[in-house]
């Protein structure tokens, strides 16, 4: 019983932490702002090591244009913060007894 558990709870971690944030669900705010919160959510998830991600080479924008920096800021950390919460919970669970 316990396996079948670990093995659910592993099937829905992994798929709701391969999946990219939505636009519909972005913060609220300008345009800009909810573009690159997008844009830094993928980056967040790629650095934090989810298959599902390529790591680039990414850095954060230029800060000429603050909105969309600001948006790739929160989203890049609120992303990679996620990916690696996911990470503990899988090393907690199905880590050694």
């Amino acid at each position: 019983m316990r396996r079948r558990m670990s093995w659910l709870s592993l099937t829905c971690a992994v798929t709701l932490a391969g999946c990219s944030t939505p636009m519909f669900t972005m913060p609220p705010g300008p345009q800009d702002y909810r573009i690159g919160f997008h844009d830094g959510c993928d980056d967040g998830y790629a650095y934090a090591g989810s298959p599902f991600y390529a790591l680039e080479e990414s850095t954060q924008p230029a800060p000429s244009d603050e909105v969309y920096a600001s948006g790739w800021q929160a989203g890049f950390e609120q992303c990679k913060n996620h990916y690696q919460r996911v990470q503990r919970v899988f090393s907690t669970v199905l880590g050694p007894p």
